[in-house]
């Protein structure tokens, strides 16, 4: 039977964007419930491909990386991450105004 893989995530790009090794993120992961856990081996599998995952364990994941959902399945930060924490700054601190005004004189398209 041929070994089936999952769809393609950046969750491996994002722990190594945050310098966390597997170990480390599973340590840092908070599923619900005491018996819940996911080992360093099991998330590398899902880094790989080659294990499921659900939605709990997407959402402890990008918890743990300080990354949302949508960043683990869609965003590669080796190429955005630095510009994906900025805008996520700038709207956890309400000054999406300041940094569009502050783009526009930048660019010169402050019209």
């Amino acid at each position: 039977m041929a070994e089936r893989t999952y769809t393609k995530t950046y969750i491996k790009e994002w722990r190594e964007y945050r310098g966390l090794s597997l170990r480390r993120l599973a340590d840092r992961l908070e599923l619900d419930g005491p018996d819940e856990t996911l080992s360093h081996s099991s998330i590398g599998r899902i880094e790989n491909g080659q294990q499921p995952y659900s939605q709990p364990i997407l959402e402890a994941l990008a918890h743990a990386l300080n990354a949302s959902v949508t960043d683990l399945l869609s965003v590669d930060p080796t190429k955005e991450g630095e510009v994906v924490d900025l805008v996520r700054l700038i709207n956890e601190n309400n000054n999406r105004d300041l940094a569009v005004r502050l783009l526009k004189s930048l660019t010169g398209t402050d019209g």
